[in-house]
């Protein structure tokens, strides 16, 4: 269908500004209040007693020595008809509105423009935003517990890019560190487990070197030597560390690929050992670090956070002061004008100092930290040293599996090919998959049930994928009919709003919805909260099928009711492909 140009603004905030305007006009001339900004809130749930409501009331009350009612039936009496405000009615001391036929023909006209909700289509906007996601450990392989943090650092990528940001994706990989001094001292102590092939195979390597390691001393040594070791550049051990790096990362880009995830920047932490020692000497000389008892330089940031160490004993560097000199490269190279961190919320300590001691260094960079829950077993946290995971290659193919048994349970259509049956699942298993993870808020944790997560009832993203196909059946339906009747194919394509027919109950609820997508996505990208837009699709499609269930479109009751409608499954189905293609998640032809 074509499109219209995108507006200015959205109508849902010019209705928002007008119900702002009738409110402070009414506050300056009856109540002599001119620096009150009324607090409007718009409503789009079922059941909704009005379109918009304002709670201005409540906050006068004092002020006025009136009750909120009192004071909402006053306002409510001195507001006229606007542009796209109806009228105004006082409930339980609340100021509702009702919008005109405007809003909801400007609503219908605006869900169907190319552009809806996004300011941008491609990154090249003009403030810079990094953000920094997945970034696994080498020699281990993604499990179910990295999901939370790929999927959800993409899903936010591309929500601050349809706010025209400019986004840079970046994988920081832990190729340093005491887990990879693990790994390679297995790779040397175990010369009796099978050859290193897989990721499975490193992960059988590092399970059992870390139960030795507890109980044995001398190994417990020879892991420090070769961390040291790794700091240092030894030629031997970097060439085991480029083995396991490189099988690592050929087994995540593989993962990578199947989720349909992109970095614009992938890089191992190894690399910042060197940088990481110039600025701790930079340290040194501005007075800022000091040497314990214990031998270990450590940056003072007490009494307000726990002073963090730089140096241990033994001259190695810690992850924290790689993550000092990560930040300078990112700077350095980007200009960035923020710097987002995806990690657990384990990480939430570590993050405050480093950001605090990039401060204490004059670093000006705009950091900030998101931590995320855990994603649990059954109430059991993910633990890969001890084994106790769940790869994620394996929950994508079971995901693939039970979408393709409902596929074949409820298509009558036997003859659909093996390719198309595989490819069909596996996008509904994924959708599954990241909707689970996504329509959680990043503080809480998830308990992972398998069965839940790939359910194709409920709250699922199978479920979207689902309302989404049947809105495009609609329109490819009466695409069909047009031509049955001889109707040219351009007609179909310029379906407009016919202003003299009326809308009912449910439609209206259904624009409302639709009206509301450029203020979800604009919220989900500034608050980083993916659930915010979850949250937005599931009642949307809950909206669209009571509309559809309650209305016919194809036997509408008059040619232009059935142009109307078929205008709002236009905008139905647009909203919805947008949103899923913000989450991360495949849209559908067919189910």
């Amino acid at each position: 269908m074509k499109t219209a140009k995108t507006s200015t603004r959205p109508t849902a905030q010019l209705a928002q500004e007008e119900c702002k305007a009738l409110v402070a006009k009414c506050l300056a001339d009856k109540f002599s209040i001119n620096d009150t900004s009324p607090n409007i809130e718009m409503h789009f749930e079922q059941g909704r007693k009005a379109d918009a409501s304002c709670s201005i009331a409540f906050q006068l009350a004092a002020k006025l020595k009136m009750s909120p009612i009192k004071i909402s039936e006053e306002i409510a009496k001195q507001i006229k008809k606007g542009k796209l405000v109806e009228k105004a009615t006082s409930l339980n001391g609340f100021v509702n509105f009702t919008f005109t036929h405007e809003y909801y023909a400007s609503a219908l006209r605006e869900g169907c423009e190319k552009n809806y909700g996004c300011k941008a289509e491609k990154n090249t906007g003009s403030e810079t935003v990094v953000i920094d996601y997945s970034c696994p450990n080498v020699g281990k392989p993604l499990h179910i517990g990295h999901i939370r943090s790929t999927i959800y650092g993409h899903s936010v990528k591309n929500l601050l890019m349809s706010q025209g940001k400019k986004t840079i994706g970046f994988n920081y990989l832990g190729d340093s560190g005491a887990q990879v001094a693990k790994l390679l001292l297995a790779l040397e102590e175990y010369k009796d487990l099978p050859e290193i092939k897989t990721e499975r195979d490193l992960l059988q390597y590092y399970v059992k070197i870390n139960v030795e390691v507890e109980k044995n001393p001398a190994l417990k040594e020879r892991e420090r030597k070769i961390l040291e070791a790794i700091e240092s550049g030894d030629a031997q051990v970097q060439s085991g560390l480029d083995k396991v790096r490189q099988l690592s990362l050929t087994a995540f880009k593989e993962s990578y690929k199947i989720l349909g995830v992109q970095f614009d920047e992938i890089q191992g932490e190894s690399n910042y050992i060197e940088p990481a020692k110039k600025i701790v000497q930079e340290c040194i000389e501005k007075k800022i670090a000091f040497k314990d008892k214990g031998g270990e330089l450590v940056c003072e940031l007490e009494p307000q956070l726990p002073n963090a160490v730089l140096v241990r004993s033994n001259g190695t560097t810690l992850y924290l002061t790689r993550d000092l000199a990560l930040a300078d490269y990112k700077f350095h190279k980007y200009k960035f004008n923020e710097s987002i961190y995806i990690t657990a919320n384990e990480q939430n300590l570590h993050f405050r100092q480093v950001f605090a001691t990039l401060e204490k260094l004059g670093r000006s960079y705009n950091n900030r930290h998101v931590g995320f829950g855990l994603i649990k077993i059954e109430g059991t946290k993910l633990s890969t040293r001890e084994g106790k995971v769940l790869l994620l290659a394996d929950v994508i193919r079971e995901a693939q599996e039970e979408a393709k048994t409902q596929i074949i349970s409820r298509n009558n259509d036997s003859n659909i090919k093996p390719i198309e049956l595989n490819k069909r699942a596996l996008a509904i298993g994924l959708a599954a998959l990241k909707f689970a993870v996504l329509k959680v808020s990043a503080e809480k944790d998830i308990n992972f049930n398998f069965k839940a997560m790939v359910s194709f009832e409920g709250d699922t993203g199978t479920y979207l994928q689902y309302s989404l196909v049947r809105c495009k059946s609609i329109l490819e339906k009466a695409g069909e009919e047009s031509k049955d009747e001889k109707i040219e194919s351009e007609k179909m394509k310029k379906i407009k709003t016919v202003k003299k027919y009326d809308f009912n109950t449910e439609e209206k609820e259904l624009l409302l919805h639709i009206s509301a997508f450029p203020n979800v996505t604009a919220n989900a990208a500034k608050s980083l909260s993916p659930h915010v837009l979850c949250d937005y699709l599931l009642k949307t499609a809950a909206a669209f099928s009571k509309f559809y269930s309650m209305h016919s479109v194809l036997d509408a009751e008059s040619e232009a009711a059935k142009q109307q409608r078929l205008e709002m499954v236009n905008a139905t189905a647009n909203v919805m492909q947008k949103g899923l293609e913000l989450l991360g998640i495949t849209a559908l032809e067919k189910m």
